[in-house]
């Protein structure tokens, strides 16, 4: 496997950055970052890679830029850019009738580009959604609230550019996978709260401004939804050891920042910021419990909150963020339909009147 990585590396950076970002990095901690990122992912998302491709009739718009630094050619460019999927059908029909889903990747907070996930958004897209991935900086080289911070950028962009695409302004929502989905389920607490906003250091006179969006739902998957379960964690590892190794300090900012109480699925649940919730993971994700724990506290706060949590056949495996990784699965194709199903659900009709 390492002779394959050192063999195709340049073919790995279109998905991920390698070390191109690490320059000015702690030599010791630059190595644990790179070493991560070749445990982490390289060998599977290589193999996937071979079998992801574009759907027909779904146009992409590829990094474009949502920050002025933003650019396709340079690992910090590439952080500060998004795609766009959109059905081609619905951009020739014109209008803004199709809902939006913003996603926001995953890769444990140290790996990955955007474009680790275009193969799920374009199929995504073609359900009919106008689909915005965004990209974000990578740790070591930022923090958990210097990432955030990204995705408040990116979702500024989306506000400011959304009539430039056949989308709905009213039926936004947020995704995110993995560590992308505790991204994401944060950027919707600061979006509708300005207590959660300040804490973060986010909108008014700041350089983050927090967008006009109130999303209409979220849809999570295999999500690590407990925070405080991380920076507290007194153990020899923890669920992601990496961050520890790479200085301990990449939950600092936010533990002294957010309500303790914040930090929590229990506490996110019970804060009545969370809207309606789709929640996928399978029986062989190990990230399972975070799931089903954080749907337990939904339901008990009066979330509208939907679960799928599915059991692979014998021989087989689903694993984590299987809807993502492994788009060419009926397992997948079953949750892209469901997801059409909960979206399309939560927004009325469009109805035109003459008189």
């Amino acid at each position: 496997m390492s002779g394959m990585i050192d063999k195709d590396i340049n073919r790995i950076r279109q998905w991920t950055p390698v070390d191109e970002d690490l320059d000015g990095i702690d030599a010791n901690v630059r190595e644990v970052a790179v070493q991560t990122r070749k445990n982490f992912g390289f060998g599977v998302d290589y193999t996937r890679c071979e079998v992801w491709s574009d759907p027909e009739g779904v146009d992409v718009y590829a990094d474009v830029p949502y920050l002025p630094d933003g650019n396709g050619s340079t690992a910090q460019g590439k952080a500060h850019c998004l795609d766009v999927y959109l059905p081609h059908d619905a951009r020739l029909r014109g209008g803004c009738s199709l809902p939006v889903i913003v996603d926001i990747h995953g890769g444990g907070f140290v790996y990955g580009y955007k474009d680790l996930n275009r193969n799920f958004g374009t199929n995504l897209a073609a359900q009919g959604f106008v689909v915005f991935s965004l990209g974000y900086r990578l740790a070591p080289t930022v923090d958990f609230v210097g990432q955030l911070a990204d995705v408040l950028q990116g979702l500024n962009w989306v506000k400011n550019h959304l009539a430039d695409y056949p989308a709905d302004p009213d039926a936004i929502f947020i995704a995110g996978d993995s560590a992308g989905a505790t991204l994401a389920e944060y950027a919707i607490s600061v979006l509708k709260s300005s207590e959660m906003a300040n804490a973060f250091g986010f909108g008014g006179g700041t350089d983050v401004p927090v967008p006009d969006i109130d999303p209409k739902g979220a849809v999570f998957f295999s999500g690590l939804f407990d925070v405080d379960g991380l920076v507290h964690y007194e153990g020899d590892t923890s669920i992601l050891p990496y961050l520890d190794a790479m200085g301990g300090t990449f939950f600092d900012s936010t533990v002294e920042r957010v309500p303790a109480d914040m930090l929590t699925a229990r506490g996110l649940a019970a804060s009545g910021l969370m809207p309606p919730t789709l929640l996928t993971t399978s029986s062989d994700d190990f990230l399972e419990h975070e799931s089903l724990f954080f749907a337990g506290h939904l339901r008990r706060n009066g979330v509208v909150c939907e679960i799928y949590d599915l059991v692979p056949e014998k021989g087989l495996t689903l694993g984590h963020i299987f809807p993502v990784g492994q788009t060419w699965l009926p397992e997948s194709l079953s949750v892209l339909q469901e997801i059409k199903r909960f979206v399309y659900g939560l927004i009325p009709p469009h109805f035109h009147t003459t008189t």
